[in-house]
């Protein structure tokens, strides 16, 4: 089903731009991410500035505005053509993909306000380790987007096992930092926040990977040899 976008490439119609546009989407939320992680972490004792929170601004802004220009370009294609069903399918698709980009931003921004008070990150170890988890979903939005392009259903699937990993190892840390003892020196709620933002991200990237791997009822959803499991909220 997917490949099918790729065969819109020879067009000049909405859906092909509505295409091209989700790719400048993409790059857009991986800028963000790597954007917000660089502040958080490069230096804690640093400020963060006026102009950094206004960046972060302006890529939310582009990623809301090309959410809502995707979904009118596809939603009229869809009104003034008739074709065939295979492009509905994929314009179906498509908007679902979109809208987890826009969620995407939406949890980067939420890190920002994270960013903007990282002076309470007072823990070592639970600065690496967070640290660490940024730079996993990285690699799985580089891993994400590339199989978006690509119509590459190996490396797609291979973001959903490493979501569900990933988001297991952070259930783990959770329960941890909730059953520690209170410390007047380490604000563990930042981190909770952290861990739980970053978990969102990770799935929020398993829905655009099994919009390559499953068909449109099964999108958000991990579909094993015998069961289909739906990620947690």
């Amino acid at each position: 089903m997917f490949k099918q976008f790729f065969n819109l490439i020879k067009k000049q119609d909405l859906l092909t731009q509505a295409l091209n546009d989700s790719y400048e989407m993409s790059s857009i939320a991986m800028e963000m991410f790597n954007l917000v992680t660089e502040m958080l972490f490069a230096d804690l004792n640093a400020k963060v500035s006026d102009g950094e929170v206004e960046e972060v601004k302006k890529k939310d802004y582009l990623l809301n505005h090309f959410d809502r220009s995707i979904r009118k370009k596809v939603f009229e294609h869809v009104i003034v053509n008739e074709k065939p069903d295979q492009e509905l399918y994929t314009s179906l698709t498509l908007i679902t993909i979109v809208q987890n980009l826009e969620r995407l931003g939406d949890y980067s921004k939420n890190l920002n306000e994270i960013a903007e008070i990282k002076h309470v990150m007072k823990s070592h170890a639970y600065n690496k380790l967070v640290e660490d988890y940024s730079k996993v979903l990285k690699k799985m939005y580089l891993d994400t987007f590339k199989s978006f392009k690509k119509a590459d259903v190996e490396l797609a699937t291979g973001v959903i096992d490493e979501h569900f990993r990933f988001k297991n190892e952070i259930d783990d840390k959770l329960t941890e930092l909730a059953t520690k003892e209170p410390d007047t020196n380490v604000n563990y709620v930042t981190y909770a926040l952290i861990l739980r933002y970053f978990k969102r991200i990770s799935a929020h990237l398993m829905n655009i990977a099994t919009s390559i791997t499953n068909p449109i009822d099964k999108i958000g959803y991990y579909v094993g040899d015998e069961n289909v499991i739906k990620d947690d909220e």
